[in-house]
C-alpha cells in the first residue's frame, strides 16, 4: 500500500514538473518573440534614421554647391554683413509704440471688465490673485455671495 501511494505521489510530481516545464518553455518562446520584435523595431528605426541623415547630407551638399556658385558669380558672398546701427530715435519710437499699445490694452481691459457679469468678474479677480474679502470689497458684494459664486464655478 505504501509503495502504491509513493508511486502515485511520484507520478503526480512528474506531472506537475512536466506542466511547470512546459509553462517555462512557453514563456521562453514568448520572450524570444518579444526580443525579436524589439530588435526589428530598433533596426527599422536605425534604418530610417540613416536614410534621413543621408537625405540631410545630400541637401547640405546641394546648398553648399549653390553657395559656391553664388560666390563665384558675384565675386564675394558673405554672411557677415553688418546691420545698420540703431539710433536713439529708433529706440524712442519703439518705446512710444509699446507704451501706446500697453495703454490701449489696459483701456480695453477696464472697459471689458465693467461690462462683464459678476460671475465672470469674480473669476478674473481670483485668477489675478485677490482674496475673497478683497473681491467682495471691490465688487461691493458680500463675502458669502462671492464664495458661493466661486464654488459654483468650480
Amino acid at each position: 500500500m505504501i509503495n502504491f501511494a509513493l508511486g502515485l505521489l511520484a507520478i503526480f510530481l512528474v506531472i506537475i514538473l512536466y506542466i511547470k516545464f512546459s509553462a517555462v518553455q512557453r514563456l521562453e518562446q514568448d520572450y524570444r518573440k518579444l526580443l525579436k520584435e524589439a530588435e526589428e523595431t530598433i533596426g527599422s528605426y536605425v534604418y530610417e534614421l540613416k536614410e534621413e541623415n543621408e537625405a540631410f547630407l545630400s541637401k547640405l551638399k546641394e546648398r553648399q554647391t549653390v553657395v559656391k556658385e553664388l560666390e563665384g558669380s558675384t565675386g564675394e558672398y558673405s554672411f557677415d554683413k553688418k546691420e545698420p546701427e540703431i539710433t536713439q530715435d529708433d529706440i524712442n519710437s519703439l518705446l512710444s509704440e509699446s507704451i501706446d499699445a500697453a495703454s490701449m490694452d489696459n483701456n480695453k481691459k477696464a472697459i471689458a471688465f465693467e461690462d462683464l457679469n459678476t460671475y465672470e468678474q469674480v473669476a478674473i479677480l481670483i485668477e489675478e490673485g485677490y482674496t475673497m474679502e478683497e473681491i467682495a470689497k471691490k465688487l461691493n458684494k458680500g463675502k458669502t455671495e462671492i464664495e458661493l459664486l466661486w464654488k459654483i464655478r468650480q
